[in-house]
């Protein structure tokens, strides 16, 4: 009965990091693969947990992102590579159409000539020529995207992150990737994030055999707030095929009006067919009610109204699904909440105890300890 996708909506103190953390240790635990994209740290603790990859994509960590590094079929990601370079040279605004096609049949010749130990540097030098051909009159147009594309080169403001082999492990059980310090950056922010949804959803396509999970959190802070054909149809070709591959896009954003700033957003949303909300207030209820981004009748609204969080104890969402909906509780012990929680009173003494040289385990056992058991 229809996908597996999820959207999630959850303001500050509702509990959404913790209810994307055990969704994200539930499917690890039934044998999937996971993908998480985040800001902010919230699932740095799990992924020590089951031994995944955690990468701080920050200036001077040595993460490289170099888009040709993974590419088998140049044909098949040809549309990826051309999009992910067009980003680079305009990252908010289209190229005309003669310098668009002029990045795809470049990125083929420096193929043919390179592999995968083709970089952004090689593309920018192309053009620093004027010309495609060796007798073709010179161009400024392609001149320009030399210009426009140099940020990127290894001499480059950015150049770290595209200089070299990419470095990040997509094969892995459990992959999350943190975002927070490219969000001043935008236009890096932004490449970086089209790279990353290429690669992984292609993952993601690459195979039947196995369940799937990709979890993209603060989606409106990752996906920004103007328009972009391009994310827009990487969303929504994730969230319609997803199933047939044995996977499931999960979002989250604070506000159920997040999902309706931009095609891009919309889509998750719309193709979602699991909608859970955590606690929202009494004025943003009454305006998705007039708004109508959700059906809600008067007992609904009561039922939205009423939602709750005890801190340690549980947490409370409405789910619409297939199946019907209706509230439920979270409920976990205090080790896991620990471990899935992000409140900085627990992530300040969790670090000055690892800080000491224990493990995280065992700070959290101490830190229960302090606190006669409870979590909080």
């Amino acid at each position: 009965m229809g996908g597996y996708g999820v959207s999630i909506v959850g303001s500050i103190g509702t509990g959404k990091s913790v209810w994307l953390n055990e969704i994200a240790w539930s499917y690890l635990g039934a044998g999937a693969k996971v993908w998480q994209l985040d800001l902010g740290r919230s699932f740095e603790r799990l992924t020590e947990k089951t031994g995944g990859q955690f990468l701080d994509i920050r200036a001077g960590a040595g993460v490289c992102v170099n888009p040709f590094s993974h590419v088998v079929s140049i044909t098949d990601d040809m549309d990826m590579l051309q999009a992910v370079t067009a980003k680079m040279a305009s990252p908010f605004a289209d190229l005309e159409a003669f310098q668009y096609q002029a990045i795809g049949t470049v990125i083929k010749r420096l193929w043919d000539e390179k592999g995968n130990t083709m970089e952004v540097t090689d593309i920018r030098d192309w053009f620093a020529r004027g010309r495609i051909n060796d007798d073709d009159p010179d161009d400024g147009r392609l001149r320009d995207l030399a210009t426009m594309l140099s940020p990127y080169a290894r001499d480059g403001a950015y150049g770290e992150f595209f200089a070299g082999a990419s470095n990040i492990d997509f094969e892995g059980d459990h992959l999350v990737i943190e975002l927070e310090s490219l969000k001043r950056s935008v236009a890096l922010h932004r490449v970086v994030m089209m790279a990353l949804l290429f690669r992984i959803t292609s993952q993601m396509f690459f195979t039947r055999n196995r369940q799937k999970v990709f979890i993209i959190d603060e989606l409106k802070q990752q996906l920004g707030g103007e328009g972009d054909a391009t994310l827009t149809r990487i969303i929504e070709e994730t969230a319609l095929r997803a199933r047939k591959y044995g996977g499931a896009l999960i979002t989250a954003t604070q506000m159920v009006e997040h999902y309706y700033a931009t095609d891009a957003l919309h889509a998750a949303f719309a193709q979602s067919d699991y909608i859970v909300v955590l606690g929202q207030r009494r004025e943003s209820i009454e305006k998705l009610a007039q708004e109508g981004k959700l059906h809600l009748d008067e007992s609904r609204k009561r039922l939205l109204a009423s939602l709750g969080k005890e801190d340690g104890a549980y947490s409370e969402a409405y789910i619409y699904s297939p199946m019907g909906e209706g509230v439920v509780r979270l409920i976990l012990d205090p080790h896991t909440l620990l471990t899935f929680t992000n409140r900085y009173e627990d992530n300040a003494p969790l670090d000055e105890l690892k800080a000491l040289g224990h493990s995280q385990d065992e700070a959290i056992e101490i830190l229960l300890q302090r606190r006669g058991g409870r979590a909080t």
